[in-house]
């Protein structure tokens, strides 16, 4: 062989390797930017943040698996968005009107309980718009609420079965534990 020859190998060769040097030293370099914007919408912690980057960048592909599996499952935003849907939640339930009596969730305009039969408003005697009863004052025209109305403070109706007549008005007969 001609030495022009191996020398233009030598070059070829030589471009070639550092090409592939440039691309691991490139790909290096990306896969320590991609750690540091991961982690940093993962957690605030620096400490965190900086030894995954290190791990990283001193074990390139090794540390880099290792770090995929000991980082936190959810990003800052996906917390964050968790966080303001159970706010959401709990301020709904909490909105949520209920029989005072029974605790059945009822809407704010009936005016009897549908479980209970308990009242739930009552008109005021001055206006006449309907006035819950846990409310001391009209909210319409502000006149205190001093009574309340009739059947207010008395136990719901409650009605005693025979559980023999029952079973009978149903049509079928329970299973009955043990049969």
């Amino acid at each position: 062989m001609s030495t022009d020859l191996v020398n233009s190998i030598a070059t070829v060769l030589g471009i070639a390797v550092a090409l592939l040097g440039a691309f691991l030293f490139a790909f290096w370099i990306a896969m320590g930017i991609w750690t540091f914007n991961d982690i940093r919408s993962r957690t605030r912690d620096w400490l965190a943040i900086g030894l995954a980057c290190l791990l990283t960048l001193i074990f390139p592909l090794v540390g880099l698996i290792l770090y995929m599996m000991i980082r936190p499952k959810d990003t800052l935003a996906d917390v964050y968005d968790r966080a303001l849907e159970e706010e959401a939640i709990l301020r709904e339930l909490e909105e949520t009107v209920t029989c005072h009596n029974c605790g059945v969730p009822v809407k704010g305009e009936w005016v009897f309980c549908p479980n209970c039969h308990t009242q739930q408003q009552y008109a005021c005697p001055n206006c006449g718009t309907l006035v819950r009863q846990e409310w001391d004052i009209c909210v319409a025209c502000g006149t205190p609420q001093t009574g309340t109305p009739t059947g207010y403070n008395q136990p719901p109706r409650t009605q005693r079965i025979d559980p023999r007549t029952a079973e009978a008005n149903l049509g079928y007969r329970p299973v009955q534990v043990g049969e």
